[in-house]
């Protein structure tokens, strides 16, 4: 995307000699108030036009190329006025919906002052009725049309704490400090209630259709949530009287991320889970980078693994493909996509087998460079009767990580893992192998507890800093991949004997090392995912 942007041009009246700020260098003027709170950086703007000119393109890019609002009509007026702005809209290349919920008043307790609760009603009633009446959507679409240089839109749930420049200040949605003044509450952002799980998913399709009919055309579209909700599949829905508007945003689009969650109401069908999201996948043949996260602390398995069996899959000839897929009703079942230039694939909080991981990174080798694994737990059958928790063989990662090794990955660059478990399940005696950290030992505390080689620690049981999260690049990464039980450290596993209730033989796929390297083309006869 083409890049515009407009500074105002510099005042050209020669500063006094008594301005010793407008006699230094730029660099060192620009270096000066970097360190200064927001405030002093205003006040410093306010001294002079020429001070406030040279120091136009520092401010600009720090506090409006990204910007947070929230369906709050002060914040959407204000996102409206930026876009209209000649010097401001070419810096905003970043919007953020935040999904600050501003709850019913009986929800809140402001305490006894009568104008703080006539407040929050009225904050509650104008959020309202901007959803309602279509008014957000419009104020979007007005803001879309003007912003020249957009690049991304993204949902988010929680405000960023990354503005160094004022000490544990927040980057919050435009409007929430005013709201907490005025009404003594903070709105809510966290952890949903039964029948509001919706409002991610209300926004996330106002920001798709508004972005559809202002005719804009991000690079990327984001959904970036901490707490357990999600977006439902009715929010990807694309109707066709919409398409000519729709298509051309979709197709336009190289990044995106999503959390995802299943429709209650269709739970149990998995064939059709997911429906509108794989439609609305289809639609986006340019995407270098997805995300695909699913709803934390509600796991799904038979859904969430055939969505990724269904993402693993391919129609094109020599490639595997999920049983009964080539004979599906499209309708129920849409063909898979091929996403040909996805060069990152990350996957996060979801339970999985190793065969549908391994097929899925299979599928895109071709031009994939860079794989994220976050909180993912891999689920596995064994024929084994009895288990060595001492055994790292059994550790169905380890197995997992040495297929990527031997699967053609030629362009793999980077491997990021954080948060994984994983649970072997014995077919005959019931018994039960958990990991339920599956970490990475830092070699330096491994030497200071135990005194032994960094190649020794992986079974060892207690260690004071299991590493969470770890990304291997380079060379790195291939001797990683050459030998993973040397870097990984399971502290906490262990054996049980009693089967978990809830799970049938077939619900989780056979060992790894299946033969499933020569499927070729082939369906294989695991059967699609089962039904929890």
């Amino acid at each position: 995307m083409s890049t515009t942007t407009t500074t105002p041009k510099m005042d050209t009246q020669p500063p006094s000699s008594k301005a010793y700020l407008a006699r230094m260098p730029l660099e060192v003027l620009t270096r000066i108030t970097y360190f200064v709170r927001t405030p002093d950086l205003c006040n410093a703007r306010l001294t002079c036009k020429w001070l406030e000119s040279a120091l136009f393109h520092f401010f600009a890019y720090e506090f409006f190329r990204k910007k947070q609002f929230m369906v709050y009509g002060p914040s959407l007026q204000v996102l409206v006025d930026i876009s209209k702005h000649p010097s401001l809209s070419p810096y905003l290349k970043h919007v953020i919906i935040g999904a600050d919920q501003i709850l019913p008043p009986h929800r809140i307790h402001p305490g006894h002052d009568d104008k703080k609760s006539l407040n929050w009603h009225l904050a509650y009633a104008d959020q309202q009725t901007l959803l309602a009446s279509g008014r957000a959507r419009d104020m979007l679409v007005e803001a879309f049309k003007n912003l020249p240089n957009l690049e991304t839109v993204d949902l988010r749930d929680f405000h960023s704490s990354s503005r160094t420049r004022d000490g544990n200040a927040t980057w919050s949605s435009y409007g929430y400090n005013t709201l907490l003044e005025t009404t003594g509450v903070r709105h809510f952002t966290g952890q949903p209630r039964a029948g509001e799980e919706d409002y991610p998913t209300y926004l996330y399709a106002l920001i798709t259709h508004a972005l559809a009919a202002a005719k804009a055309r991000p690079e990327g579209i984001e959904v970036v949530i901490r707490e357990n909700w999600a977006v439902r599949d009715h929010g990807f829905l694309v109707p066709t009287y919409l398409e000519p508007d729709f298509l051309p945003v979709l197709a336009g689009l190289k990044k995106l991320h999503l959390v995802l969650d299943i429709n209650q109401a269709t739970h149990g069908d998995v064939e059709i889970q997911y429906l509108l999201f794989k439609r609305f996948l289809a639609h986006t043949p340019n995407l270098t980078w997805l995300r695909i996260n699913f709803r934390r602390q509600r796991s799904h398995y038979g859904e969430e693994e055939a969505l990724l069996k269904w993402l693993a899959s391919s129609l094109r000839p020599g490639t595997w493909s999920s049983p009964g897929l080539i004979n599906a009703d499209p309708s129920r079942l849409p063909p898979p996509v091929e996403l040909d230039h996805l060069k990152r694939l990350d996957i996060g909080q979801v339970s999985v087998s190793a065969n549908t991981l391994s097929r899925l990174f299979r599928k895109f080798s071709p031009t994939l460079k860079a794989i994220s694994l976050r909180r993912v737990k891999i689920q596995q059958n064994s024929d084994q009767q009895t288990f060595d928790k001492d055994d790292d063989e059994q550790n169905p990662w380890i197995k997992f990580l040495r297929s990527l090794k031997k699967e053609s990955l030629p362009h793999l660059r980077e491997l990021n893992l954080s948060f994984l478990e994983a649970v072997v399940r014995s077919n005959t005696s019931g018994a039960t192998l958990d990991y339920p950290v599956v970490g990475f030992v830092n070699p330096d505390e491994a030497e200071k507890q135990n005194g032994i080689s960094a190649t020794g620690y992986q079974n060892l049981q207690r260690m004071a800093q299991v590493i969470k999260d770890r990304t291997y690049t380079g060379l790195k990464l291939e001797t990683f991949l050459s030998n993973p039980a040397a870097d990984i450290a399971t502290p906490s596993k262990h054996i049980t004997g009693v089967r978990t209730h809830g799970h049938s033989d077939s619900d989780f796929e056979s060992d790894f090392d299946s033969g499933d390297d020569d499927d070729g083309g082939s369906s294989d006869g695991d059967g699609s995912a089962a039904d929890n």
